[in-house]
């Protein structure tokens, strides 16, 4: 089974248009777009023999392994925060979907002794994304979840239905 064996890393960039909805401005609508990228360091080889996806789990040493994953978000969200017309450092909760767009999906294995390998990952046409991001002032913290698979793919007497749930930390610019 896929299995993370380091700590993953990822990075968004993006911008969210916040529109109020009420007259105090603590209420809004986020509307955005984005890059988003993930690397996901696992015990499963992709490989490709001819036309056909084929995973394994990797028993012996090897140098790296992971997954990398692209896609254009757009999230939609709705917004709370305590700020005032004078008090811009605030709390704030922000929740919703993101609707990403893979641009890019593979893997890529370099065993201890032999040629490392590249291998392009089919990915299913659009995944949506629950985020959660609350905080205080520029630093948030941010816990999202796929709700969909990046990809469908056979291997290892079974489907994999490649999910992700990440946690980590959003910095506000302005």
């Amino acid at each position: 089974s896929l299995i993370q064996n380091k700590l993953s890393y990822a990075l968004s960039l993006g911008y969210v248009r916040d529109m109020p909805i009420n007259k105090a401005r603590t209420l809004a609508i986020g509307l955005g777009l984005g890059w988003d990228q993930a690397t996901l360091f696992t015990n499963t080889r992709f490989a490709k023999t001819g036309n056909s996806l084929t995973t394994t789990v990797i028993e012996e040493a090897y140098q790296k392994n992971y997954i990398s994953v692209q896609s254009l978000a757009i999230p939609f969200e709705f917004r709370w925060r305590n700020a005032t017309e004078t008090n811009h450092a605030f709390w704030r909760i922000h929740t919703g979907v993101s609707l990403h767009v893979p641009l890019k999906l593979s893997s890529y294995y370099k065993p201890n002794n032999g040629a490392s390998s590249r291998v392009s990952i089919p990915s299913n046409s659009t995944v949506f994304r629950l985020n959660v991001h609350f905080g205080f002032n520029t630093w948030n913290i941010s816990l999202t979840h796929d709700l969909q698979p990046w990809t469908q793919t056979g291997g290892l007497g079974d489907n994999i239905n490649m999910r992700f749930s990440r946690i980590g930390f959003i910095f506000y610019v302005f």
